[in-house]
């Protein structure tokens, strides 16, 4: 399976350090679980992470270059030879799955394979390592914020129950 990590930072082949860093940085706070609720970004977040641990990397960046290229001409080669109304639906289905970043080519360069396959180990590490700080934060700032309340509820429930027993005599 292969990646285009150009089209999942969202910079253009060739890109400089300074621009896939930028990029990075970019896709990282765009798919950043606080911005997204409600939405699984793990595998996005895994992607983009696994990108840039490609690309910031001048040896690994360019044995993927030369990868890349020869994965451009398979795809330019399947593409021409799909039908146009085969085109279109392809065309509105990557739009609609945007994330869909995986291609069926097979990787040529055996050392390059190995680079992809530990930059995927350490991207998936890297973020189940983030969740898991994510969660165990909120469940300590939940508590933080219960026991911070807790005084105000008790004081809240006192004088409610001051308040009927006043009314309650009073009637």
């Amino acid at each position: 399976m292969f990646k285009d990590y150009y089209e999942i930072l969202d910079v253009p082949f060739g890109a400089t350090d300074s621009e896939i860093k930028s990029a990075y940085k970019h896709q990282a706070i765009r798919w950043h679980p606080d911005r997204n609720p409600g939405i699984d970004v793990t595998k996005i977040m895994q992607d983009i992470n696994e990108a840039y641990a490609i690309l910031k990397d001048p040896i690994k960046k360019s044995r993927y270059d030369k990868e890349y290229l020869r994965f451009k001409k398979y795809k330019e080669k399947i593409y021409s030879q799909t039908s146009d109304n085969q085109k279109t639906k392809e065309s509105s289905f990557s739009s609609s799955n945007r994330h869909q970043y995986n291609y069926d080519y097979t990787v040529h360069d055996e050392t390059l394979n190995e680079d992809i396959q530990s930059a995927r180990e350490y991207a998936k590490d890297l973020v189940n390592e983030f969740f898991e700080k994510l969660k165990k934060n909120s469940k300590i700032a939940a508590k933080g914020a219960w026991e911070g309340a807790q005084g105000y509820v008790c004081a809240f429930l006192v004088l409610f129950i001051i308040g009927l027993m006043i009314r309650a005599c009073a009637g």
